[in-house]
């Protein structure tokens, strides 16, 4: 008796390739950057941490530069959301610059014990012969001067020229710094101290106290 149905007829399932949370990846290459840098952050690392196969990364990313600049983005977008508000919310200058290094800080560390600093100014910088991330780790310095620049213009419009460069050099390089601080094992309650009182002297600048 034949069978009326050929092996050929019967329906084929196709498997579906499983959606990536690129989004939750994204965070998991954050972490993994943070606490290696660039060049030492290897793909079985980048895989075990997002718990995709390399072919997987590749595909969602591209390849461990695109992944790092990947990273790059998330990190700055968190850091906006977070920190912007308390810079740009007070009147006051002095209270918000405080805050802004504050809630820098409270990204910077995972808990009260573990600094894992600042992806970009952290990292890029030992991998700034990789010219994208050169470029890269150059915005950024760029978009810190300016947002400190117009922070305190926002207070000090009539400000002379030569004091708005003094202070946001000092605004954008004490943020810089505290991401190797924090990793040397300055604490954190030490940091957010040092934050406020160079929030104090900046505001000082436009208003003579001592």
């Amino acid at each position: 008796m034949r069978n009326s149905t050929k092996m050929s007829d019967a329906p084929r399932k196709r498997g579906r390739p499983a959606s990536i949370d690129t989004e939750g990846a994204a965070q998991s290459l954050v972490e993994v950057f943070r606490a290696k840098g660039f060049a030492a952050a290897s793909l079985d690392d980048l895989s075990d941490a997002t718990g995709l196969s390399r072919p997987s990364l590749y595909r969602a990313f591209g390849d461990k530069l695109s992944m790092y600049m990947v990273a790059i983005d998330a990190f700055t977008r968190d850091a906006g959301t977070t920190a912007l508000p308390a810079l740009n919310d007070p009147e006051d200058l002095e209270a918000g610059l405080a805050g802004f290094y504050a809630a820098m800080l409270d990204i910077y560390f995972r808990d009260p014990d573990m600094a894992a600093g600042c992806l970009v100014f952290g990292t890029a910088p030992s991998s700034a012969e990789e010219k994208p991330i050169q470029d890269r780790l150059n915005d950024g310095i760029d978009q810190l001067d300016e947002l400190m620049r117009a922070r305190i213009v926002r207070n000090y419009p009539d400000a002379p020229a030569e004091r708005l460069d003094i202070a946001m050099h000092i605004a954008s390089n004490t943020l810089i710094a505290f991401s190797a601080r924090a990793k040397s094992g300055v604490t954190k309650s030490a940091l957010r101290k040092m934050g406020a009182q160079t929030a104090g002297v900046i505001k000082a600048l436009f208003e003579g106290d001592t």
